[in-house]
C-alpha cells in the first residue's frame, strides 16, 4: 500500500491537523515517521508528527497568522508544538546533520525531503505522507522493509548508530514491538553490537525511557535474548540480564491476563538483591515512585508462604504491603515450574490485590490521652498494640486495645 485513505484514518482529518495544513503553504508539510509507519502496518497510531520545508521562525509566523497557539519546545533543533483542542502536534523543520557526537547533533535546515530522510534512524521511519494520503519513500527501501518487517538503518548502519547511540535501543524496541520472528538485518545487528559501549555515553533518562518502551512491548523476549547474546543487555543492565526470567513472566502474563508491566518484567530479569537493585535504580535515575516500588520488592524480608491459611497470608500482606506481595508472588509464579505451586503463588497475588487492609483503631493522640509520653516509648507502645491487633486477625476493636493499653502502660 503506497497511499493512506483519510476516510480510514480519522486522525488525518482532525480539526487540529486540518488547521495546521491550511496554515502552512500547500505541499510544504507532510506526516512523518511513526504515524505513517503504523498506519501502513495496520496498528494503532499514537503521536502524530509533521515535517515541513519551512524553518521554525516561518512556522511560528504561520501559526501566529492562523491564530494557532504553539510552544517552542525544541526550536533550536527545528521543532515547535502546535496546540489545538487539547491536541499537541509537533512540527519539525526538515534537517540535515552537520556534526554529531553520539548523543546530540548540530543540524542545519533544508528543504530537501531526501536529505531529511537520510538523517533518520530506520528506513521504516523515513516515510512521509501528504494531506491526501500519498506516501513518499525517499530511501526507496522503507515500504519494502515494512512489508517484510525488516529493520535496517538508513544508509550506512555504523554511521547511523554513531550519530546517536540511542538508536541501538530503538532498533531493539522496534524489533520487540513489530519484528515477530522476521530475520534480523546483519549489518544493523553488527553495528549495534560493535558500538554497544556508546550506550554508556547517553543520559540515564534517555536510556530508561527507551528501555521502558521496549519492555512494554507485548512480547519483548526475542529482542532481549538477542541483546543478551550480543553483549548489549549486560552493557546496560548487568543487574537485570536474566532473559529467561523475562520469557517466563511474559508467559505468565498471557496465561493469567496480566497487562504488560515494565517494572514487573524488570523484576523478573533481576535477582532480589537490595544493593544491586539500589544501584540499578540510581544509575538509571528512575523516578521516586519507580525506585520505591523496585526497592520495596528487593528489600522485603517478610516471609511469604503460598500454602498458609488466609489469616496468615493477610498478616504477611499487612506487614509487607500489597504491592510488594503482588510483585513478589507474581515473580515467583512466573519462575515456578510446578503448575500447581505457580497457581498458589498467583492466588496469593490475587488475595493481596483484592484485600483492603483495615485501619488501626488507635492513634498517637489516644496514647497521649492515656498518659504515654511522646517519643521512643510511645513508638514502642504503639508497635506492641499493633502487634496485638494483627495477632487477633485485625479483630481487636478500639475498646479492647484501650484496655490492653492500660495494662501495658501500668
Amino acid at each position: 500500500m503506497n497511499a493512506l485513505d483519510p476516510q480510514k484514518f480519522p486522525w488525518m482529518r482532525s480539526q487540529a491537523i486540518s488547521a495546521i495544513f491550511q496554515a502552512l503553504p500547500k505541499g510544504s508539510v507532510r506526516f512523518v515517521g511513526g504515524c505513517v509507519r503504523n498506519a501502513l502496518m495496520g496498528v494503532e497510531v499514537g503521536d502524530i508528527d509533521l515535517a515541513t520545508q519551512l524553518e521554525p521562525t516561518d512556522v511560528a509566523k504561520a501559526m501566529d497568522a492562523a491564530s494557532i497557539r504553539y510552544i517552542p519546545t525544541g526550536i533550536d533543533h527545528g521543532t515547535i508544538t502546535a496546540v489545538l483542542d487539547k491536541e499537541a502536534i509537533e512540527i519539525t523543520s526538515l534537517r540535515k546533520d552537520v556534526e554529531t557526537d553520539g548523543r546530540r547533533a548540530v543540524v542545519a535546515f533544508t528543504t530537501d525531503w531526501a536529505e531529511d530522510a537520510q538523517r533518520r534512524d530506520l528506513t521504516i521511519n523515513a516515510l512521509y505522507a501528504d494531506y491526501d494520503g500519498k506516501v513518499f519513500d525517499p530511501t526507496d527501501q522503507g515500504i519494502d522493509d515494512l512489508n517484510v518487517k525488516k529493520f535496517r538503518f538508513v544508509g550506512d548502519a555504523e554511521a547511523r548508530v554513531q550519530e546517536d547511540y540511542l538508536r541501538i535501543l530503538r532498533f531493539f524496541r522496534f524489533l520487540a514491538c513489530y519484528g515477530g520472528e522476521a530475520k534480523i538485518d546483519a549489518a544493523a545487528l553488527k553495528a549495534c553490537r560493535e558500538n554497544r559501549q556508546g550506550l554508556k555515553k547517553l543520559s540515564a533518562e534517555r536510556v530508561w525511557s527507551e528501555l521502558k518502551k521496549l519492555l512494554f512491548a507485548s512480547d519483548p523476549s526475542r529482542a532481549v535474548r538477542i541483546m543478551l547474546t550480543n553483549e548489549i543487555l549486560d552493557t546496560l543492565l548487568p543487574e537485570a540480564s536474566n532473559a529467561e526470567g523475562l520469557s517466563k513472566m511474559v508467559a505468565l502474563e498471557a496465561r493469567e491476563g496480566i497487562l504488560p508491566d515494565p517494572q514487573l518484567r524488570l523484576m523478573a530479569m533481576s535477582a532480589r538483591e537490595p544493593l544491586q537493585m539500589a544501584l540499578l535504580c540510581k544509575r538509571l535515575k528512575m523516578s521516586t515512585k519507580e525506585t520505591a516500588r523496585l526497592r520495596a520488592w528487593s528489600d522485603s524480608s517478610v516471609a511469604l508462604d503460598p500454602h498458609a491459611e488466609n489469616s496468615e497470608k493477610l498478616k504477611a500482606i499487612y506487614h509487607a504491603g500489597k504491592q510488594v506481595v503482588v510483585d513478589r508472588a507474581r515473580v515467583r509464579a512466573a519462575g515456578e515450574e510446578d503448575a500447581l505451586l505457580s497457581s498458589r503463588w498467583m492466588s496469593l497475588a490475587d488475595l493481596a490485590m483484592g484485600w483492603t487492609p483495615p485501619e488501626f483503631p488507635l492513634s498517637g493522640k489516644d496514647l497521649k490521652m492515656a498518659g504515654v509520653e511522646p517519643g521512643p516509648k510511645m513508638g514502642k507502645v504503639l508497635d506492641a498494640l499493633k502487634a496485638l491487633w494483627v495477632r487477633s486477625n485485625f479483630t481487636a476493636d478500639r475498646e479492647k486495645l484501650l484496655m490492653a493499653l492500660k495494662l501495658i502502660n501500668r
